[in-house]
């Protein structure tokens, strides 16, 4: 009599570990990606259907990759792929647009994108680009360290970069130049109120990629801001109550 064979486990499904965000006006277009693009595994797709959209998408989560058309309504793919470059310089940007040269003159390459594809783009060729974009490593990657110590070490360098900071509250980005903070962006929070929101996070993650571009907004000098920043730490402190 021969036992029953027991029933082969089915293999778990894998669980996205980067995200991409696409970014394209035209609906159809759109429906075409979101079913294609499933059989990039690995990704999490979020899509947005014009430059705004995506700006507020990558102010709330972190973005490995980012697809976008150029020609859109509200904010074009022009102005996206400068201001991503701005804020956000960490995302490799990957451009699809059904301009020929002659039209856009390679102006996304010289704005910080990394790669242009002409549309409709192959879907294998299009996930083997961003496949390739999401290799990208910033220049360093750092955990389990304080933030106040790297931001301290980074001063004594006077290191211009921008930081990319993850923790259990979220996903916050401290910019430097000279190694003074002379930007912060949490959310819809900029300048002072974001910086000090991220400046109490406990030993979060951070990565850095060593470039900023983005104006001053902050002129304290680095130990007043970590001075404030402490004492917020303090007042939050139950041995202090609530404040």
């Amino acid at each position: 009599m021969s036992l029953p064979t027991r029933p082969r486990p089915l293999p778990m499904p894998e669980v996205p570990t980067k995200t991409l965000l696409v970014v394209e006006d035209d609906r159809a277009t759109l429906s075409l990606y979101r079913a294609g693009l499933k059989g990039l595994q690995g990704f999490k797709v979020i899509l947005a259907e014009n430059g705004g959209q995506a700006l507020e998408m990558l102010r709330q989560e972190p973005v490995h990759v980012l697809v976008t058309d150029l020609n859109m309504p509200v904010m074009d793919g022009f102005n996206l792929i400068a201001k991503v470059s701005r804020f956000y310089p960490q995302v490799p940007i990957i451009v699809m647009t059904g301009l020929d040269e002659s039209q856009h003159l390679n102006t996304p390459l010289q704005l910080g994108a990394i790669r242009i594809l002409t549309k409709p783009p192959r879907l294998t060729l299009l996930m083997d680009a961003i496949r390739t974009a999401a290799q990208f490593e910033p220049a360093g990657i750092v955990r389990g360290i304080g933030l106040n110590s790297i931001l301290q070490l980074l001063n004594w360098e006077k290191k211009s970069c921008t930081l990319t900071v993850k923790s259990e509250a979220g996903m916050g980005l401290l910019y430097l130049k000279n190694g003074e903070v002379v930007h912060a962006a949490y959310h819809a929070d900029e300048g002072l109120p974001a910086a000090y929101v991220i400046l109490v996070w406990d030993k979060p993650d951070i990565e850095f990629v060593e470039t900023c571009r983005v104006e001053q907004t902050i002129d304290l000098p680095l130990t007043e801001l970590l001075m404030n920043a402490a004492m917020i730490t303090d007042h939050r402190n139950p041995e202090f109550g609530e404040v």
